[in-house]
């Protein structure tokens, strides 16, 4: 796995849409700044729910500007994936995130995950992609209708 970015605890205060002051986990992924809100990823731990994954966005102040994605726990309980809604997914370690939650460290490493394969989907397929034929290339011409001669 390839590193992709950082986690830390929230140095600044952050908004949400209500104008509400936000405990947040700040995530840089790639030079993008997101952000899960603290007490959504306490119960996607506790539970195994899904946490949401926001944007910050900065005007005079660091808000949060939508969902990007969601955050969970692996079925193997030992990572917390983070899946974002333009295909990317990355990866952190349980032990490396509750240690910066606990304050004994200041950041965790966030790791680059392999795209999920896209299943291919059954398609209506024509009788033409099963004999080679192809459409309109030696077919016999439609004579229904017509007065034989």
């Amino acid at each position: 796995m390839k590193q992709a970015g950082y986690i830390q605890l929230n140095r600044r205060p952050v908004l949400s849409e209500d104008g509400a002051p936000l405990d947040i986990l700040e995530l840089h992924i790639c030079r993008t700044r997101l952000c899960i809100r603290m007490q959504e990823l306490r119960a996607a731990i506790s539970t195994g729910s899904s946490a949401r994954v926001e944007k910050l966005k900065w005007n005079w102040m660091a808000y949060t500007g939508g969902i990007v994605g969601l955050a969970q726990v692996s079925k193997s309980g030992k990572a917390l994936n983070i899946d974002l809604n333009n295909g990317e997914r990355f990866t952190l370690a349980l032990d490396a995130l509750h240690a910066v939650i606990s304050c004994r460290e200041r950041y965790a490493t966030v790791a680059a995950l392999p795209p999920r394969i896209q299943p291919v989907g059954v398609r209506n397929r024509l009788i033409t992609d099963y004999t080679g034929l192809i459409p309109g290339d030696g077919c016999i011409p439609d004579t229904r209708g017509e007065v034989p001669a």
